[in-house]
């Protein structure tokens, strides 16, 4: 049976890190957690989870950390990794039982597959509805996909600055994901980079509020409700999380209401 590793980079993600890890934490060998700098409930969340599960969680706190740091911090993860696979699981990212075990499937019956790209829904003003703009263009495949779990092989590495092409690369500084290489995934995880993640989340304040800037394609008629609710990831099922009465439509539309009353606040006090 292959072996695997989560890689968990965070910085306040109070709101769904925990869900993330637990999406995973019976699918994985073992769940290395950073954490940057967070100011919220982040820490003690992640600190919990690793009492819960002390012979999985490695959890340290790296403190602030600007691009550069942010690969040298996943090229230690990738460096202290010693199971077969590493997947890179985000603290916004929710994974189904069903994804899980498609992807123990393919690893185990696959010999020549070396990347599994997982397809996603990008939420948007809720756990319930998603946005189909912002597609990516994976291997000549259009839509929201993400290259997320990696077979580890010599001389793999992590290179390049935050939110400037960094990746996973070859021994031969290639990109080490390709057409050849890589196989989709047919179940989807949750996406929850455009909903509010932390109570420090203080987008609003600079008029791009992301529930509301979101959510507003509900009301365009970009904002689509995810089909699967029966078949949401099982850790939003079984919580009582007041958190997550948040992500309602409700409180969706009293989120753009306050920023429209904000901004024309705003206004009134320039003239």
């Amino acid at each position: 049976m292959p072996t695997i590793t989560a890689h968990t980079l965070v910085k306040n993600e109070e709101n769904f890190v925990g869900y993330a890890i637990r999406s995973v934490i019976d699918f994985v060998d073992q769940v290395i957690v950073f954490d940057t700098g967070s100011t919220d409930r982040t820490v003690e969340i992640i600190k919990q989870l690793a009492g819960e599960y002390p012979e999985k969680i490695v959890f340290e706190e790296k403190g602030e950390c600007d691009k550069q740091r942010h690969t040298e911090l996943r090229q230690e993860m990738l460096d202290r990794t010693t199971t077969d696979w590493f997947m890179i699981l985000d603290g916004d990212e929710v994974w189904t039982k069903r994804g899980t075990e498609e992807v123990k499937k393919i690893i185990n019956e696959n010999n020549t597959v070396e990347c599994l790209v997982a397809p996603f829904y990008l939420c948007v003003g809720d756990i319930f509805h998603y946005s189909r703009r912002g597609l990516y263009d994976i291997y000549g495949k259009k839509g929201h996909f993400s290259p997320k779990i990696y077979k580890k092989i010599p001389g793999i590495h992590w290179f390049g600055d935050y939110g400037k092409g960094d990746s996973v690369f070859n021994i031969n500084k290639t990109v080490f994901g390709n057409i050849n290489n890589s196989i989709f995934l047919k179940n989807k995880f949750w996406h929850t980079s455009s909903l509010i993640r932390s109570s420090k989340d203080n987008e609003i304040i600079l008029g791009r509020h992301k529930t509301v800037m979101t959510y507003c394609l509900k009301f365009i008629g970009m904002g689509f409700e995810i089909n699967e609710i029966d078949l949401m990831p099982e850790v939003f099922l079984d919580t009582n999380d007041k958190n997550l009465k948040k992500m309602t439509m409700t409180r969706s539309c009293l989120n753009m209401i306050e920023w429209i009353l904000n901004k024309l606040l705003l206004r009134l006090k320039n003239v």
